[in-house]
């Protein structure tokens, strides 16, 4: 019994409209809007508040249980045909890395005339024709590349499959007898349409490369899967029009078998990238249909919203909107960035569901959204997850449910709000702050990057901006330039290179290799198909956090008390004592909604080897962590049993202050949960007053 949906984007403009698609077991669902203000429930903050949106009525929508069509496939958008007698000649490579459970996975099949190349239980490749077994391999290893030759006539068939080492076995079989035209399916036995959807059966797990099919001798289709490596289309080289549509995303840019290992970047020799990844468990769009349309009206200011349903018996569910100025609104001096990127690189992530170790002294408990995602496989997994096949999940998306990006969310490593639900405490702080603001999501800063925050004075990043394009960080870059200021409001920034597909805006790819990751791409995968790029983490690209923020990413760990900030001498000089204007505490931020302080989680701290700037002033440290706590991995260099916090200083955050010679400046405090600390006591704090100071100086520059 469950409630649940997703929107057809993130944010959009006030005067313009989303699409709602819902699925519930029960049919009559009543659908709002609201303005989200706060998601903690924790009974020390103001709980959980919204607004309801009263220009948007609500309104009974009728509702149904949702089936989501998981695993990648192609298919030729032109059929083969077959003429009387003629003889099917098949050739590809092959790299297999999980056969099915029982049945077979489809590697090239032929619908329409009922003949497939599959891959059964033992791992073994099959021949069948009209559910007849033609004939049956030996087992294949997994994760080794197989040339297969097939010649299929009415008169018998052959396999000739050849190994890495390059010796080749003949397998003869029975005939079959190809009449009509089908189209080219690959990686599933079969299509099962239903509606506008289409559900893969038979998913195939592994590479497929070098893909050619003739006909009576002619080349009837050769797909060249190392072309276009950004798009969702695959074409054919033959001339004859036979191009393959790819479903579901699966993984481009991928090591073919002619792969020297002398070659890391595709874009070098595409042809050594001949190679597409298919996987059961892939997902880009869960293709649910559209149950309502929601139209936000042109006078909503901007803001964090949220589309509600409602139904008998059942947990409400809030969709988070972004909802940014119409065009013809005047920006407020204000503006926030939400860390969308952040939120879909961790979208239904599945780390409790494993032998996750957690290094923490906080168990492990999970919530309703954690169940929510494990039950429903289906809606697909995060960037911190392997796909079933082991390999690394490489692409994420937003048009799919996300129990874990909702307001009430808590995070089951230490029971409190993480990224959305967290970032919402900043929400709080700036609605009681009375300052008007605008709010924006990186994916539109990503998509306007030149222009997007030319208009505004301040800009606030979230607590956890952690995945960021290069258009993203040069925005940044062109706003302090330019005189604006830039407040970096939490930890583990701009840490990974993200980047998203043109053709598919709501997909994002991560290649991860060094820094704090739960997977390492494959050797020679470590460019994206999207750009090109190289993947890993923007330090190793020389483009650290610590160059425009002053602080980057330094250690992690999770207790039952995080410490508070500890003020530096340099801090009561007269040019920065402004920052803590009407405070007497040598210490700040001993308390907080998260872990009972404000440096914890993931921290950053100042770091002139990586590009800290010279003028950077440290305001204040946080004092010392415990041994929960534990450096980067890219910082660790010797192996030694005091490289926690308890020994090691350079495990902490750094509060910051860069003044530019623009007039523009950066304020960073290298902390996730810091803007934890923001509703305790309603708002009667020093961290509050301090962010307090900030804002109000930052924005009353010119």
């Amino acid at each position: 019994m469950y409630l649940i949906g997703y929107l057809s984007a993130l944010s959009c403009r006030a005067g313009e409209g989303v699409e709602v698609m819902i699925s519930s077991s029960v049919s009559e669902v009543s659908l709002d809007v609201v303005r989200l203000i706060h998601g903690d429930d924790n009974p020390q903050g103001p709980g959980f508040l919204y607004q309801p949106v009263e220009q948007i009525p609500v309104r009974q929508v009728q509702a149904q249980e949702q089936q989501t069509p998981i695993g990648s496939w192609a298919i030729s958008r032109q059929p083969i045909r077959f003429v009387e007698q003629s003889t099917l000649q098949l050739s590809l490579a092959v790299w297999p890395t999980l056969p099915p459970q029982e049945g077979l996975q489809g590697i090239v099949s032929l619908p329409a005339v009922e003949f497939q190349l599959a891959m059964n239980a033992e791992g073994c490749l099959v021949l069948r024709w009209r559910h007849q077994i033609l004939l049956t391999t030996p087992a294949l290893q997994l994760r080794r590349w197989y040339q297969i030759a097939v010649s299929v006539g009415e008169n018998g068939c052959e396999l000739n499959l050849t190994d890495a080492q390059g010796t080749t076995s003949c397998i003869r079989g029975a005939g079959a007898i190809l009449n009509g035209s089908s189209k080219v399916l690959f990686a599933a036995m079969s299509i099962e349409s239903r509606g506008q959807q289409h559900f893969p059966q038979g998913v195939y797990n592994g590479k497929i490369a070098q893909p050619r099919i003739a006909v009576a001798g002619q080349v009837a289709a050769r797909w060249a899967f190392e072309q276009e490596m950004s798009r969702q289309h695959v074409p054919d080289n033959s001339g004859n029009g036979c191009d393959l549509q790819l479903i579901n995303a699966p993984t481009r840019a991928m090591t073919g078998p002619n792969w020297r290992n002398d070659v890391h970047d595709w874009k070098q020799d595409p042809s050594q990238y001949n190679a597409i990844h298919f996987h059961d468990d892939d997902l880009a769009d869960a293709c649910w249909p559209v149950t309502a349309h929601v139209e936000i009206p042109a006078s909503l200011s901007s803001g964090v919203y949220a589309v509600r349903l409602r139904a008998a018996g059942l947990s409400d569910d809030y969709i988070p909107l972004i909802v940014r100025p119409a065009p013809d609104q005047t920006p407020a001096k204000i503006v926030m960035v939400m860390a969308t990127y952040t939120y879909i690189a961790y979208a239904n992530e599945h780390l409790t569901e494993g032998d996750f170790e957690q290094g923490s002294e906080i168990p492990v408990q999970t919530g309703d959204w954690e169940d929510l995602v494990a039950i429903h496989q289906e809606w697909g997994k995060s960037h911190y997850d392997r796909h079933n096949d082991g390999s690394g999940v490489a692409y994420s998306s937003s048009r799919r449910p996300i129990p874990n990006l909702r307001p009430n969310y808590r995070f089951w490593g230490f029971h409190a709000p993480r990224r959305f639900s967290a970032d919402l405490y900043m929400i709080w702080f700036l609605t009681q702050l009375g300052e008007a603001f605008d709010v924006v999501t990186e994916h539109d800063l990503h998509a306007e990057s030149t222009t997007l925050l030319s208009d505004y004075q301040t800009v606030l990043t979230g607590s956890h901006p952690e995945y960021y394009s290069e258009p993203m960080l040069a925005a940044y870059q062109q706003h302090v330039a330019q005189g604006g200021c830039l407040m970096y409001l939490g930890g583990d920034g701009f840490y990974w290179v993200t980047t998203p597909f043109n053709d598919l805006p709501h997909l994002l790819e991560v290649r991860k290799s060094e820094g704090l990751r739960h997977w390492d791409a494959e050797p020679g995968e470590r460019y994206h198909a999207s750009t090109g790029e190289l993947g890993g983490i923007w330090r190793s690209r020389g483009r650290s956090a610590h160059q425009l923020f002053g602080v980057g990413m330094g250690g992690h760990g999770w207790d039952n008390k995080a410490p508070g900030y500890r003020r530096s001498e340099r801090s009561y000089q007269p040019d920065v004592a402004w920052v803590f204007d009407g405070i007497n505490e040598p210490v700040v931020g001993d308390f907080g909604l998260i872990m009972n302080g404000t440096s914890g989680d993931e921290i950053d701290r100042v770091d002139f080897r990586y590009g800290t700037p010279e003028q950077t002033i440290i305001l204040a440290s946080s004092e010392p962590h415990s041994e929960w706590y534990v450096p980067v991995p890219e910082d660790v260099t010797t192996v030694s049993n005091r490289l926690n916090a308890r020994y090691n200083r350079d495990v902490r955050s750094d509060m910051v202050l860069v003044e530019h010679a623009s007039g523009g400046a950066v304020f960073s405090v290298g902390s996730i949960i810091f803007t934890g600390a923001l509703p305790v006591n309603n708002g009667e704090n020093n961290i509050a007053r301090l962010l307090k100071n900030v804002i109000g100086n930052f924005t009353s520059r010119k």
